[in-house]
Parts: structure tokens; sequence; C-alpha cells
């Protein structure tokens, strides 16, 4: 069972099929040719009842990829010192 949501009342007609929402803009059907329909139709009309991929839990490694790499410091030469006295 394929779940659909849009505006309600909304019709769609295309490719010999006609599909009338609810009231709530909701709309359910088996019809293998409708979800297809409907499915192409994305975002206007969105599936409700699609399961979400699930993702996987990040590695140690990408989280530290991740992670903004703390500055170094820029490293500052000593200047030039003369050991001679003016007089």
């Amino acid at each position: 069972m394929a779940k659909y949501k849009t505006l309600p009342n909304y019709e769609l007609i295309r490719e010999g099929v006609y599909v009338a929402f609810n009231g709530d803009g909701i709309y359910e059907t088996n019809d293998e040719n409708i979800i297809t329909v409907l499915d192409e139709c994305k975002p206007f009309i969105q599936r409700l009842d699609e399961e979400k991929p699930k993702t996987k839990p990040a590695t140690k490694k990408a989280e530290e990829s991740t992670k903004p790499k703390a500055k170094s410091k820029p490293t500052v030469k000593p200047k030039a010192t003369t050991s001679k006295a003016k007089k």
C-alpha cells in the first residue's frame, strides 16, 4: 500500500491515470501503474509510507576528518640584533 500527500482535493490526470486526493490531500493505492506515475511527480506529490534509508554511524576516522583543525600559531623569526653601540 502506497500513501501519498499533496493539496486537498487535488486531481491528477496523466497517461490514462486518474487520481483524486481526499479533503486532507491523502491518496492510498496498491496499483503499481498509479504508484509509478505518482512517484514521478515529486516534490509536488510526496510519498508518506516510503522508508527513509538508514544512515550508518560515522566512524572515528570520518568524524576526525570533519572536525575543524586547530590553527597553528605563525612562527615568528627573531629580529637580527646588532651588538654595535653608538658613540
